[in-house]
């Protein structure tokens, strides 16, 4: 595989990543509220919580959403499989499924033929029950595995058809006729392999979680500068979900991943603290309160005569930071005009999720403001730190302002609304003028809400997409020749920002791109 076969798959896998992790802020906010009403303090607080229903209904949703961590092996074949699936994700998903059971219940029956099954308690030992079938645990490593090698064989026969008397086997029972013999080997052969892998992780694991403070802040920095190529998502899907965020013992079972601990922890009312692990993804510290401040820099840094347009663009993304952890409006408003701050930017990241651990400060924060209060401020300050959490966030909004405006100041940066800044300021007037103007957008219902016509002829035409998916606030494309992309045209839709790499297009657009995507496709298929 040549660099740019790789650079597109990762692109791709990262893209097909999000499809089962869409769910985990769900459920995360369901075990918060199961959590919320069966905590004590809060019990004794509103005391209509006493009554039993409420009780009852707090624990079955804070372990029936458990229930989806217990299984993420699955969750990920299934929404690995659906992510990466050009044309019928349904069909892909439904296969990943069925290839699943055939991969646990190869491997079950091969390890009792051959003696490899440990009677009596299985914690440490590197087994574990799934679906009631005793296993090695390989984590989420091969549900990720099956969905990927699933969906690579779905694109490439799911659409073959085959004549005659074997018509019934072609399309997507093709892709599964190819599959299950893979499945059962992958059973047979990772019962020998994953044990020393096991040993292997632990070893890293350890050396991540011995590497201290410059580790934190080494992380930081890399999840933050990885943002603009979109594989960020390979750098703390680890952390959260595998042995390298460490493992632990919770209600008699074993978690992996800091994401799963912490969920596991905050649901568990005999547990006074979180464990420290938590502290090393402090991502909210800097959506929160770092954007903030560097939001407020380049407001207050503005020409005087526009500052009124650069409030209308800067304290929209700044509130969908806070609020909802969606970082990259106000990332991209200053990443291709200003890239220096976007380094100081990763940098300031690590050093102040460094803080975090070296003060030990033990909170949930990973997402936006709502996450926060909904994670943290049930548990109350025994059970979490958030009140210092909150006290160190403000020290990093001020950090941000005065280095972010000494910065703009001095190097003369043409962040928005100074000087001849690239990232233009319009008024209504001049939207409306310039969505009339646009001879390429023609009126079709809604169709015209995001320029969909205008993006669809930027990359090139119908011809030229093969496929239209998006990310959180990313509208991820694929291409057949990246030549025919025209940026100029693009632009028409005002996006935030573009990144190509070959055939994959990635334009930006922020916490609405799903309406962007819906739009896009609805213009595709009236298309003739």
């Amino acid at each position: 595989m040549n660099k740019k076969s790789l650079s597109i798959f990762l692109n791709d896998l990262t893209r097909g990543m999000l499809v089962p992790i869409y769910v985990l802020p769900m459920v995360g906010l369901a075990i918060a509220i199961g959590t919320a009403i069966t905590n004590p303090a809060i019990v004794d607080f509103f005391p209509f919580l006493h009554h039993a229903i409420f009780n009852d209904a707090g624990k079955i949703l804070k372990w029936g959403t458990l229930s989806v961590l217990i299984n993420l092996h699955i969750i990920f074949a299934v929404g690995l499989s659906m992510g990466l699936a050009k044309k019928d994700k349904h069909l892909a998903g439904f296969n990943a499924l069925i290839l699943y059971f055939v991969y646990i219940y190869s491997m079950n029956t091969y390890m009792d033929i051959n003696g490899l099954l440990i009677h009596g308690e299985l914690r440490g030992t590197g087994q574990s029950q799934i679906l009631g079938l005793q296993v090695v645990d390989t984590g989420i490593f091969v549900g990720m595995l099956i969905g990927i090698l699933n969906a690579i064989v779905h694109n490439k026969y799911s659409q073959k058809v085959i004549q005659g008397a074997f018509a019934l086997y072609g399309e997507s029972r093709l892709v599964l006729l190819i599959m299950i013999p893979i499945a059962m080997l992958l059973g047979v052969a990772f019962t020998h392999i994953w044990p020393p892998v096991q040993q292997t992780i632990r070893i890293l694991a350890s050396h991540i979680m011995e590497s201290g403070y410059i580790g934190v802040a080494l992380y930081g920095f890399m999840e933050r500068i990885l943002i603009p190529t979109g594989l960020h998502h390979l750098l703390w899907i680890p952390l959260h979900f595998t042995d390298v965020g460490s493992c632990a013992e919770v209600t008699g079972h074993t978690y992996c991943g800091i994401e799963n601990i912490f969920l596991a922890e905050m649901a568990d009312p005999t547990i006074e603290r979180l464990s420290s692990t938590v502290v090393y993804d402090a991502r909210s510290l800097v959506k929160i309160f770092g954007l903030t401040g560097a939001g407020l820099a380049m407001y207050h840094c503005a020409d005087d005569a526009r500052k009124t347009y650069v409030k209308a663009i800067l304290f929209p993304a700044i509130a969908s930071s806070i609020l909802v952890g969606v970082t990259e409006p106000i990332e991209f408003s200053f990443l291709f005009v200003a890239p220096i701050l976007f380094v100081v930017h990763a940098i300031l990241t690590g050093v102040f999720m460094m803080l975090v651990s070296i003060f030990d400060i033990v909170t949930i924060g990973k997402g936006g403001l709502i996450d926060f209060i909904m994670y943290n401020i049930p548990l109350g300050i025994a059970k979490t730190d958030w009140p210092y959490y909150i006290l160190l966030g403000l020290v990093q909004c001020a950090t941000y302002y005065i280095v972010f405006r000494l910065l703009i100041v001095k190097l003369n940066l043409k962040t928005p609304g100074r000087g001849d800044a690239e990232i233009k300021l319009h008024t209504k007037a001049d939207y409306m003028a310039k969505q009339a103007a646009m001879p390429s957008v023609a009126t079709l219902g809604n169709a015209t809400e995001y320029h969909a016509e205008a993006i669809i002829q930027g990359l090139g035409g119908k011809d030229n997409i093969t496929d239209v998916q998006n990310c959180y606030t990313r509208l991820r494309v694929e291409v057949r020749d990246p030549g025919r992309v025209d940026e100029s045209l693009l632009q028409q839709a005002q996006p935030l920002g573009i990144v190509r790499r070959g055939q994959s297009i990635q334009i930006i657009f922020g916490s609405h791109v799903a309406s962007v995507r819906q739009e896009v496709n609805h213009m595709l298929n009236v298309m003739q």
